[in-house]
């Protein structure tokens, strides 16, 4: 298995080779500061503050479509999460996204929500948006009420 994953990473295009090995870096430091650091400490590390007065916690669509480098980014993290030697979550996804995001010059923004399951118990999920485009999470966000948005 790993090695068909290898070899069908290899034979991706050179730049989106290097964006896949770029996210697996990046969701290594993600993972090694949230690991190592208290949560309100490791975000402002990470360069990461707390969105205060924009409102914008659902994520309404911007205008403009999101750029191609935006996208790529997005493809780039889930390929290294799928391959990473680590169990790499929502969290560590939706910021190595938006650590990719910020060096690109584009404004990103990790999005937290939390849900319950059947027992009751809080269930918490982590997105990145970035030019009205989902980047990370996607797949279970819809089911998760926002409560706190990052923004780069």
């Amino acid at each position: 298995m790993t090695a068909r994953r290898l070899r069908r990473g290899l034979s991706l295009p050179a730049a989106e080779r290097w964006l896949a090995v770029e996210g697996l870096a990046m969701l290594a430091v993600s993972r090694a500061v949230l690991a190592l650091l208290p949560f309100r400490i490791a975000m402002r590390w990470l360069g990461l503050r707390l969105d205060r007065g924009t409102g914008r916690m659902g994520g309404e669509a911007e205008e403009t479509p999101a750029t191609p480098s935006v996208l790529l980014v997005g493809a780039a993290v889930r390929r290294a999460a799928a391959i990473a030697p680590f169990r790499a979550v929502c969290l560590q996804q939706a910021v190595a996204a938006a650590l990719m995001l910020r060096r690109r010059g584009h404004a990103a923004q990790v999005h937290f929500g939390v849900t319950r399951d059947q027992d009751g118990n809080i269930i918490a999920h982590a997105w990145t948006r970035c030019q009205g485009e989902v980047v990370t999470g996607e797949q279970q966000m819809s089911q998760y009420q926002p409560i706190s948005v990052f923004v780069t």
